[in-house]
């Protein structure tokens, strides 16, 4: 069993530095460097994000010393020797923000023909540069956003309006530096995948609707009348004619699905779908997986952000051991705060545990479920890591599964028997990940 435990640590590990964001761009970089500047032109380099501080680093280091602004939010942003590194809020956008934005659009407005801006941007980018439209202020952006997802709007549709309340969002970036040429290399969320339109709200890539259509989704969900004037004006008024901007040259090179690639190359089967929807349908998916598997094999798959987490007052039986309230849910993306989704783990990790008690999987086996972000600067633990010796450790402690799970304890039980896996920093944030390992 510690060997099961070991390789499950191992393969995970593999996939996490595969994506991990100093690496990735030093390696981008190295395959293929970006645009030089023409002679006597400028070099910008531009981090964005909650990795962008390594992003920096690994760029300054392959291009050499250049004009660097870094922008992270307030636990990332310690100094880099050749860089100005500004601190802006995260996860909800503040004034900082709106500073560090006026500086980012400020440097790249500098940039004439001859020019070359490599940009570089992670998770939470568009949070920390919030910029409104003319006539927009940041509250009227996060109240649409408030009254979207209340309304049940999904995360491209609030994208979409987003992007045409802001400066940035929606092609901002390459719109400032038209005369330059721009090299970019992102680190994709899970949420938002590799669509250039959605990674940082499309801050390089032309926007995902018009302001017709932006208007057109508030009055589908009822909202235009309580969305401010504000809001309400600038969305009436016709799109201006501009000259489209150049194109930049987009390169992603971190993704949950390469990190899963990764893992894959390190001995594991790839489960080419990431598994998704609530937590009964996710461990059922994995049981599936785990049913066909020869012994000593291993599988490695990505998990969808998004999915319902059963609340812990639940009382019908959901079929793995717990009782749930068919009503009784709430959505849990991809961790808004980073380590969050050590609840959703640990429910899902137990629930499996039960699920295959009771369908006889046979042993030994270890499964290891967590998010890519190692916790965030918190350090707090962002996985689980179960195994078919989980229940009788538990019960060893004086924990019944079933109760701990209905109870919504499941983290509480699985932390007092050493089961939290920790993976410690990993300098990247590209969704949660996991691996089956069968003996």
């Amino acid at each position: 069993m510690d060997r099961l435990r070991a390789e499950a640590h191992r393969i995970v590990m593999a996939g996490l530095a595969a994506v991990a964001a100093r690496t990735a761009v030093a390696r981008a970089l190295t395959a293929d460097p970006p645009v030089a500047p023409a002679a006597g032109g400028r070099r910008l380099i531009l981090a964005i994000g909650r990795c962008s501080r390594d992003q920096g680093m690994a760029a300054l280091d392959a291009v050499g010393p250049c004009e660097t602004l870094i922008i992270t939010d307030a636990a990332s942003a310690a100094m880099v020797p050749g860089a100005r590194v500004i601190a802006a809020g995260w996860p909800e956008p503040d004034a900082a923000g709106l500073r560090a934005a006026e500086a980012a659009m400020t440097a790249l407005g500098r940039l004439v023909p001859g020019d070359a801006v490599l940009v570089l941007l992670s998770a939470g980018a568009e949070r920390m540069v919030p910029a409104p439209a003319a006539g927009v202020t940041l509250s009227d952006i996060a109240d649409v956003e408030r009254l979207m997802q209340a309304a049940g709007a999904g995360t491209g549709e609030v994208a979409l309006v987003r992007q045409q309340l802001s400066r940035l969002e929606g092609g901002g970036l390459p719109r400032l530096a038209p005369a330059a040429s721009m090299t970019a290399l992102v680190v994709a969320e899970a949420e938002t995948g590799e669509d250039p339109r959605r990674i940082a709200g499309g801050m390089l890539a032309p926007p995902l609707g018009s302001r017709v259509t932006a208007r057109a989704l508030l009055e589908l969900y009822g909202l235009w009348d309580r969305v401010t004037g504000r809001v309400r004006e600038r969305l009436s008024m016709p799109m201006p004619v501009v000259p489209p901007a150049p194109r930049p040259r987009v390169r992603v090179i971190a993704a949950n699905a390469l990190a899963v690639a990764a893992m894959a190359a390190a001995g594991a089967r790839k489960v080419v779908r990431p598994l998704g929807g609530g937590p009964i349908e996710i461990v059922h998916d994995i049981l599936a997986v785990a049913a066909g598997m020869a012994p000593g094999s291993a599988a490695a798959f990505g998990l969808e952000p998004g999915g319902a987490w059963i609340r812990p007052d639940e009382d019908a039986d959901d079929g793995a051991g717990a009782r749930s309230d068919a009503g009784a849910v709430m959505t849990l993306g991809a961790p808004v705060v980073a380590g969050a989704a050590g609840p959703r783990h640990a429910d899902l990790a137990l629930r499996f545990a039960l699920l295959a008690r009771d369908r006889r999987l046979p042993g030994p086996w270890a499964l290891i479920l967590t998010a890519s972000d190692g916790g965030g600067p918190a350090g707090r633990a962002p996985g689980m890591a179960v195994d078919s010796d989980t229940l009788a450790w538990l019960a060893a402690a004086g924990f019944d599964g079933d109760v701990m799970l209905g109870q919504g304890r499941a983290a509480e039980a699985l932390d007092r028997i050493g089961a939290t896996f920790v993976s410690g920093p990993t300098g990247t944030d590209v969704g949660d990940v996991a691996v089956f390992v069968r003996g």
